[in-house]
C-alpha cells in the first residue's frame, strides 16, 4: 500500500501470478501491463521490486557451463580411461576424455568476463569413476564411455564430522587437476572484474543421485543403496523415469548404484557432502542434477543446511538451480521451487521450447511466445528465479535448431544423432541470427539466463556426446558469423547489466504478430529506466510503432524518437527512455 499523494492508496494485488491494479481514486481493475500501471509503478518509485541496483542481485546474473574436460586444456596432457570409445571431441564425438582442466578454465577467465558473463556453473569436480561404463541402455548404443563429464561420482567412504571435518578428504578428479587448481579457479572467478562489478559467481554441479559401484563408499555401505531381486532397477531400460516408486529409487546405469535417500543416515551424509564442497572452497550455488529423481526430503534437508551455514551469501541468496528434464510440466518443475525451503527456480526446459517454436521453426510466432510468457510470469511464486535457455548438454546444439536442420523443438540425444558426422557447421549467417535473436529474448527479460558453452559461436554438434566438443579458441578458423554471434552475445549481456531493469523489471506488452514483438520492461523508476526492446524474426527488416517519446538506442548509439522505427531482419532494437 502506498499513500502518496495524500489521500490517495493504491493497492496491487497478486491472483495466481498476475498483477492487478486497484485504485479507489479511479476505481478499475486492470491486468498487468494496461492501462494505469505505469502511473502506478512510478508512484511507487520500483524499489520493492528493484531494490538497490548498485548491488549484486542474482536476478542481474547471466550464468556460463563450462564443461571443464572439453573447455580449455592447458598442458596439451590428457589421461585417457582403458575402453572408453574415442574420437576427436574437437570435430565430433567422444566417450573418452579429452583433456580439459581446471587450469584451463581460470586461464580463460578474462574471457568470460569480457563476454559479460557474471556466474559460472562448473561441471562436477569430483573424483570420478576410473572405469569405462556402459550407455544408459546397452541395447541400443553400444559405445562405452569415461567419466569425462563429472556425473559418476566415485568418493571414499569417508566419515563428516564437526567443523567441516571430513576423513579421509574428498578428492578432485585427478584428471582435471588438484584441489589447489580448484582453489585458484574459484578465487580468480571471484577476484575477475565482470558486468555485475561484483565478481564471477561459481556454482558446481553436484551429483546426488548415486555413486559408482568401485567406489569405497559403496562397498563400505552396500546397504545405502537401493536394490530389487538383488540388483539395481534401471531406469531407462524399463522406462522409469516417472514411476511413482522407483522414479527416486531407479539406477542409471548398472554401475551407478542409486543412494536409498529414505534413510535417514544416507541424507545425511550426501548434505554432509555436498556442504563440504560449499564451505571448503566458498562457492556461490550448486545445480543439483537429476533433482526429480530424489525425494523432497533430501532437498528441503539440504536447503535448511546451508541456509544455517552459508551467511550473508551473495546477493542475498545462496543460489540453488535444479535440473527436471520435461517441457510441458511446469507443474513438476514448480514442485521443487521455493527459495526459502528448497530450489530458488529450475533449468527453464518449458521456456526453450516456446523459445525455440517462436524463433527457430518457420512458421513461428512471436505473438504466441509473447502470451505464453505472460502466463509464465509469477507461475513458480514469489521470489522464485528460473534460468532460461536455448542450448544445454543434453540436446542437439542450438545452432541445428536454428538452422531448422531440427524440427522438433523438444529433440533430445540419441545414438541415431549422437555418433554420427551428420551435424556440420553451417555456413550461412541466418541461423547464428536467429541464436542471436533468442539470446537477445533471454537477456532481455527477468531469469538467470544460461548460455552453454560454446553456443556463443553456435558450435555444431548433434546429441550427447557430440554437443560436447572441445571449445574452439583459434578465431581464425571461426566463421564471420560465428564471431558477430559472440560479439552480440556479449553487447546485449553487458546491455543487461548496466540497465537493470531488463533483469529486474516488468514486462509489460506493446504489440506482437507473427514476426514481431515489443514490450517495455519497467519498474525501477529512476534508479533504471525503462527500456523497450523490439524484435523481428523474419528473414527481412519490419516496421514496429513504440511509444511517443525519445530514446537512445543501446545498440545503435543514437537517439531514436517514439512512432514507427525499423527492426532489422532477425534483430532486435533496444530504446532506453530519455527523462
Amino acid at each position: 500500500v502506498r499513500i502518496d499523494p495524500p489521500g490517495r492508496v493504491t493497492y496491487k494485488l497478486i491472483v495466481n501470478g498476475t498483477m492487478w491494479i486497484a485504485d479507489p481514486a479511479n476505481p478499475v481493475q486492470e491486468p498487468d501491463g494496461v492501462g494505469g500501471q505505469n502511473s502506478v509503478l512510478e508512484l511507487c518509485g520500483g524499489q520493492a521490486s528493484c531494490g538497490d541496483v548498485g548491488t549484486f542481485d542474482w536476478r542481474d546474473a547471466v550464468l556460463y557451463f563450462a564443461m571443464v574436460d572439453r573447455f580449455y586444456d592447458s598442458d596439451g596432457q590428457s589421461d585417457p580411461v582403458t575402453g572408453a570409445t574415442g574420437g576427436d571431441a574437437k570435430t565430433g564425438p567422444s566417450g573418452q576424455y579429452a583433456g580439459g582442466d581446471l587450469a584451463g578454465v581460470t586461464m580463460k577467465m578474462p574471457y568470460l568476463s569480457g563476454l559479460g558473463i557474471t556466474a559460472l556453473w562448473l561441471s562436477a569436480p569430483y573424483e570420478n569413476r576410473n572405469v569405462a561404463g556402459a550407455a544408459i541402455d546397452p541395447a541400443s548404443d553400444s559405445h562405452t564411455y569415461s567419466g569425462y563429464h563429472g556425473y559418476w561420482p566415485s568418493p571414499e567412504d569417508i566419515v563428516f564430522g564437526a567443523g567441516n571435518l571430513a576423513t579421509p578428504r574428498p578428492k578432485i578428479e585427478s584428471r582435471i587437476g588438484t584441489e589447489a587448481d580448484l582453489r585458484e579457479l574459484v578465487d580468480t572467478a571471484h577476484r575477475s572484474p565482470s558486468a555485475s562489478n561484483a565478481g564471477i559467481k561459481v556454482l558446481f554441479d553436484y551429483v546426488m543421485k548415486h555413486a559408482d559401484t568401485e567406489s569405497g563408499l559403496y562397498r563400505a555401505h552396500n546397504d545405502w543403496f537401493v536394490r530389487r531381486n538383488g540388483g539395481f532397477a534401471l531406469c531407462g531400460p524399463e522406462n522409469l523415469w516417472d514411476d511413482a516408486y522407483w522414479g527416486t529409487r531407479c539406477a542409471f546405469t548398472s554401475y551407478l548404484a542409486p543412494f536409498d535417500f529414505y534413510n535417514p543416515a544416507v541424507r545425511a551424509w550426501s548434505i554432509n557432502d555436498a556442504a563440504w564442497w560449499v564451505e571448503t572452497f566458498g562457492i556461490d550455488g550448486l545445480r543439483l542434477d537429476a533433482i526429480k529423481h530424489v525425494p523432497l526430503d533430501w532437498l528441503t534437508e539440504l536447503r535448511a543446511r546451508l541456509s544455517r551455514d552459508v551467511t550473508m551469501p551473495a546477493g542475498g541468496r545462496f543460489y540453488l538451480v535444479g535440473e527436471t528434464f520435461s517441457y510441458d510440466d511446469r507443474d513438476l518443475l514448480k514442485r521443487f521451487v521455493s527459495p526459502r525451503t528448497m530450489l530458488d527456480g529450475q533449468f527453464d526446459f518449458p521456456f526453450k521450447a516456446r523459445l525455440c517454436e517462436a524463433v527457430f521453426t518457420a512458421g513461428g510466432r512471436m505473438s504466441e511466445l509473447a502470451t505464453w510468457m505472460q502466463g509464465n510470469d509469477g507461475f513458480y511464486g514469489p521470489g522464485a528465479l528460473m534460468s532460461p535457455f536455448v542450448g544445454n548438454h543434453d540436446i542437439p546444439r542450438a545452432i541445428h535448431f536454428a538452422n531448422r536442420e531440427i524440427g522438433n523443438c523438444r529433440q533430445g540425444s540419441d545414438p541415431g544423432n549422437a555418433w554420427t558426422s551428420n551435424y556440420r557447421q553451417p555456413t550461412d549467417a541466418a541461423p547464428y541470427e536467429r541464436l542471436g535473436l533468442s539470446f537477445t529474448v533471454m537477456l532481455t527479460n527477468p531469469g538467470v539466463p544460461l548460455v552453454y558453452y560454446g553456443d556463443e559461436v553456435g558450435l555444431a554438434g548433434g546429441g550427447d556426446p557430440d554437443n560436447r566438443r572441445m571449445m574452439p579458441w583459434d578465431d581464425a578458423q571461426l566463421l564471420a558469423p560465428q564471431r558477430a554471434l559472440r560479439e552480440r552475445f556479449g553487447r546485449i549481456a553487458k546491455l543487461r547489466a548496466m540497465n537493470k531493469v531488463l533483469a529486474r523489471g516488468q514486462r509489460v506488452p506493446i504489440s506482437s504478430d507473427q514476426d514481431t514483438w515489443v514490450y517495455r520492461m519497467t519498474g525501477c523508476g529512476t534508479a533504471s529506466p525503462d527500456v523497450v526492446v523490439a524484435l523481428n524474426r523474419a528473414d527481412s527488416a519490419k516496421t514496429v510503432t513504440v511509444p511517443a517519446g525519445r530514446y537512445d538506442d543501446l545498440v545503435a548509439g543514437q537517439m531514436v524518437m517514439g512512432g514507427p522505427v525499423m527492426v532489422p531482419a532477425r534483430g532486435e532494437r533496444v530504446l532506453r527512455v530519455r527523462p
